[in-house]
């Protein structure tokens, strides 16, 4: 039996090549696996932990992915974001806006498009690495969006002026790190892999920033997140979205935290391995 089979749809990107690394350096049985290739879900190794990386929105495999779930679910593996996988297959943004609101979780919300003012953000409903995102600032450009996408695909929200954002990420409900995220000159999107400027974050504010964020694991089921928030407006920290199986190399190069590795340790928790992993 396997210690830890990982699927992804890109088995050579950063985090389940660090995955896979952290594990074999700690003498676990690990597999990697590309959902593309996967044939027949019931003949899949038998593995005491399970790591489902998120499908991209482009790539409709949710089906996919969830029959993998319910194999391992009957082999009683530990699956990382189990919970929230059962509760919500998927996860756009709608669905988010509608938890936050249940969850009493301050957020950037949505607004109706006749109320907003030039310039204000257009989201598509699924998307991640800050693609299908767009700053409004003429007709022209929301005529262009809306005949792209449909209304009834976007979110609108009013454009909030702080210039950067965080991403904490959350592992086990407790907050690991804080990265701080700006826009290069002249752009708005402030993710890493659109070219954002990215440091440690270590404010006063701090410790609101983990509460609301470990609120928002809680809320969503979660024992592995990134939680994006943006400072509104109003001078209130809100959560932008949650991302269950976010991307975390600009995160370690930016905190030091060695992510892969304090994601093996949910694992070893679980019960894989008796030895405990450093957590550097």
């Amino acid at each position: 039996m396997l210690d830890l089979v990982v699927f992804t749809q890109y088995p050579l990107s950063y985090a389940p090549t660090r995955i896979n690394k952290e594990a074999r350096n700690a003498h676990l049985k690990i597999q990697v696996f590309d959902y593309s290739k996967i044939k027949i879900v019931n003949k899949l190794p038998h593995s005491k932990s399970v790591i489902l990386r998120e499908p991209d929105a482009k790539n409709n495999i949710y089906d996919l992915r969830d029959e993998i779930l319910q194999y391992y679910i009957k082999q009683n593996s530990k699956v990382l974001n189990s919970n929230s996988y059962l509760k919500w297959s998927v996860l756009d943004k709608k669905i988010q806006e509608i938890e936050f609101e249940k969850g009493n979780i301050a957020h950037i919300k949505s607004e109706n498009l006749k109320k907003l003012k030039y310039p204000f953000i257009v989201k598509a409903s699924l998307g991640s690495h800050g693609d299908h995102v767009y700053k409004i600032t003429n007709e022209k450009e929301l005529k262009n969006i809306l005949e792209k996408y449909g209304k009834d695909n976007l979110i609108f929200q009013e454009f909030q002026n702080v210039g950067f954002d965080l991403r904490v990420i959350v592992i086990n409900f407790k907050a690991v790190g804080i990265m701080k995220r700006t826009p290069r000159r002249g752009e708005f999107l402030s993710n890493y892999s659109q070219g954002g400027k990215i440091e440690k974050y270590d404010g006063r504010d701090k410790s609101d920033i983990e509460k609301i964020s470990i609120l928002t694991a809680k809320h969503f089921k979660l024992d592995y997140v990134g939680v994006d928030l943006m400072k509104g407006n109003d001078g209130r920290w809100k959560v932008l979205e949650v991302n269950r199986a976010c991307q975390f190399q600009g995160f370690e190069k930016a905190t030091k935290i060695n992510v892969a590795q304090r994601l093996l340790n949910w694992c070893i928790l679980q019960g894989i391995h008796e030895k405990n992993l450093s957590t550097s």
